[in-house]
């Protein structure tokens, strides 16, 4: 029983403490939230946006295919871009506008660039790699964002290693693809003399005595030539999906709100004890 009286004493108390300071405890929340939501009103804007790329650079190196990934490794192309970030945490807008071949003023609207890789998940729950990764960007200015993507470009195509690596690169596949035009006209030619035998010793012609069996070497062939024309298109940097040009701010009104507003109303509570406590002690 006095249980229950203490506990009706204490919801008594709550509920005459919000009474006496309700005025200051809506009056305090509300300032806190309005303060907030000026301020994110008239502060400067900025836009958020993301692309999705890729990159041959790993291709370029001859990196080995993990056998439990299988695809293209672009750890090198992403510290590339994160690099980016300490120029903007420095504020060296110099070194950014050399970097990305863009003016200062340009490279002084860079507030945030982030490249993160983009990760699938099997049946098993597990993360896997993609030969695809994401550029998270903000800017002050959305007018620059094509700046920001064209710069990029010429940031990777402009790099003295990754350069060297891709002219090498497409020199082997061109090669590849000359010896693999001259296998082909050779089984022509074997073909059209009718020729029977012929020295599998090589390992270069399987087999001449039916022309099906040439067609179809000529078919093999032709698929790997096909595939290496296929991997000359692997640039340093490709968009597969270029950076929306937003125009709409973001400015987090709800959560820095919802924040303010949560800080605000306990710091009424506080505000509210303290003027009780004072009360008492004017009484006694």
């Amino acid at each position: 029983m006095n249980k229950e009286v203490t506990l009706q004493q204490i919801f008594s108390d709550v509920v005459l403490f919000f009474d006496r300071h309700k005025k200051l405890i809506f009056g305090i929340t509300i300032s806190g939230v309005l303060v907030v939501i000026l301020f994110q009103k008239l502060k400067p804007a900025y836009y958020e946006t993301s692309a999705i790329v890729t990159s041959g650079i790993s291709a370029y190196e001859r990196i080995p295919f993990d056998q439990d990934e299988d695809v293209l490794n672009q750890r090198s192309a992403i510290n590339l871009i994160n690099n980016l970030q300490l120029d903007i945490k420095k504020e060296d807008y110099k070194s950014l506008s050399y970097k990305l071949d863009i003016s200062d003023t340009d490279a002084s609207q860079l507030k945030f660039i982030e490249a993160e890789p983009l990760l699938r998940q099997d049946k098993d729950e597990k993360f896997h790699n993609t030969p695809k990764f994401q550029i998270n960007l903000v800017v002050r200015d959305y007018n620059i964002i094509s700046n920001i993507e064209d710069g990029l470009l010429y940031y990777f195509n402009s790099n003295d290693y990754i350069l060297r690596y891709k002219t090498q690169y497409n020199t082997d596949n061109k090669h590849k693809i000359d010896a693999i035009e001259a296998e082909i006209a050779e089984i022509k030619d074997l073909r059209r003399k009718g020729t029977s035998t012929i020295d599998m010793s090589t390992n270069r012609i399987f087999s001449s005595k039916e022309r099906t069996e040439a067609e179809n070497q000529i078919i093999s062939l032709e698929d790997m030539k096909s595939i290496i024309r296929t991997q000359d298109l692997i640039k340093p940097l490709d968009f597969v999906k270029g950076f929306t040009r937003t125009e709409i701010a973001e400015r987090s009104v709800l959560v820095w709100g919802t924040t303010i507003g949560v800080l605000s109303f306990f710091f009424s509570l506080i505000v509210g004890l303290v003027r009780d406590v004072r009360s008492r002690i004017d009484k006694e």
